[in-house]
């Protein structure tokens, strides 16, 4: 991209977030023709258009002995459309400054477009091909299976990935999470074009859509676009639905042996879904216990006062599904089951002793004033626009988000940690320490 442009650009994303970046809200508005709506982040002096598109199902939507499905699916979206094979059509994009990616999550298969305002209706001829007439070419397929091959692979050398893939088997099971969404050796062997396609033409309908778009475009552009791209998708989707869950109670631990200094640890409970009453209680918390990074109370306890690791974290996953509150710490063998310790501590601490006023206070002074930093360019923008949507949550949330935060009390937040189950817990150690939970 030219100097020039660059610093242009810059200014125009600053010239945005001046705007709305005091409160932390941008200036969103829900446009809608027929059957779909999408929600538009629109600013004229932004020389570049974002488009966050998402279909409800995902790798929670893979048939059985069909794991990787989604993935595969997604992989396979640019490789090549229409008239255009896979080269041809990753020429195309490149001779119009196009950027167009899918994934696959466990809930849903994405995709996002970037382009210049002025390769725009280039840009968006090449994105409706991608939609409505995909190739899947045996060439393209067995490309992109050696692709998810490598991956998996990959992921198969990383302590941290293995013990991820065996928490999420041990905590939901037979469910479709429980499931590798990579898939494996032996579903992607099996795996054919015809199943792909069907797959295709199950999911990306317009009833699982959810679009979310920032930039250079006005209302009138955009019913165009939903009229042009997107109103050719069949109306329903075909999916057979994912049936609600909850992720096993423990204690349950589960070791793998694997040579080397350290051991990578995961665990897990059961969370509280985004329309819980005491989600925002339990959001604040959460971060004050292991949320909030350098000042969170478990680096403080494992890292800055005894040493044992470099990061201890804890999170939520709220799949569409289920709730998961999350951990994980890394360490050396001899100082893993401490480490452990002391996090299961902090645990019973925060349930037990209601935080500080001062605590409570900066730990909503982080959670508001770094909510803007996810709105410093276009597509976090978007991204953001996009997780609201997925999540369920009004349009209002934008302008709700940082009040509800800012509404929790010390006794929500104790509310909400008496929830947290330290002798209960899931937990996958990968290394040569076993981890107990006595």
């Amino acid at each position: 991209m030219p100097h020039t442009l660059r610093h242009k650009i810059i200014a125009a994303v600053l010239l945005l977030l001046g705007g709305f970046g005091a409160h932390a809200a941008p200036p969103v508005q829900a446009v809608a023709l027929r059957d779909m709506e999408a929600w538009l982040v629109g600013d004229k002096s932004l020389p570049l258009i974002t488009i966050k598109m998402a279909w409800r199902g995902g790798a929670a939507s893979d048939p059985e002995g069909k794991a990787g499905l989604s993935m595969m699916l997604a992989r396979l979206m640019n490789e090549g459309a229409g008239e255009l094979p896979a080269q041809a059509f990753q020429k195309a994009m490149a001779d119009n400054a196009m950027s167009l990616s899918f994934s696959a999550g466990r809930d849903e298969v994405t995709g996002t477009l970037r382009c210049l305002s002025r390769y725009k209706p280039a840009c968006y001829k090449l994105l409706r091909l991608a939609l409505t007439a995909p190739r899947f070419d045996d060439e393209a397929v067995a490309r992109m299976k050696q692709e998810q091959m490598t991956a998996i692979l990959q992921a198969q050398q990383s302590p941290r990935s293995i013990a991820n893939e065996t928490l999420m088997a041990m905590a939901f099971g037979g469910h479709p999470y429980g499931q590798a969404h990579n898939g494996t050796a032996e579903t992607l062997q099996a795996m054919r074009a015809p199943d792909i396609r069907a797959h295709y033409k199950a999911m990306m309908a317009r009833d699982n859509l959810h679009l979310a778009v920032v930039g250079d475009i006005g209302r009138a552009e955009l019913r165009r676009l939903m009229r042009d791209i997107f109103l050719p998708l069949p109306r329903h989707t075909t999916l057979a639905k994912t049936e609600k869950t909850a992720i096993r109670q423990g204690p349950l631990s589960r070791h793998i042996e694997r040579a080397g200094p350290q051991t990578s640890i995961v665990f897990a409970q059961k969370g509280l879904d985004h329309h819980h009453p005491l989600f925002f209680a339990d959001f604040v918390m959460n971060s004050i216990l292991g949320g909030s990074g350098f000042s969170s109370r478990l680096t403080e306890q494992v890292r800055e006062a005894r040493g044992l690791a470099y990061s201890v974290y804890s999170g939520t996953s709220n799949f569409e599904h289920a709730a998961m509150w999350n951990g994980s710490v890394a360490t050396d063998n001899k100082t893993a089951q401490q480490a452990m310790d002391v996090i299961r501590a902090e645990m019973r601490r925060i349930a037990d002793e209601p935080v500080s006023a001062e605590r409570l206070a900066a730990a909503k002074t982080y959670l508001t004033g770094n909510y803007a930093l996810r709105f410093d360019s276009g597509s976090k923008i978007a991204s953001q626009v996009l997780g609201v949507q997925l999540n369920g949550w009004p349009l209002s949330y934008f302008k709700t988000r940082n009040a509800n935060i800012a509404q929790v009390t010390i006794a929500d937040v104790q509310r909400a940690a008496q929830l947290l189950t330290p002798d209960r817990l899931l937990l996958v150690s990968v290394g040569g320490t076993k981890i107990t939970l006595d």
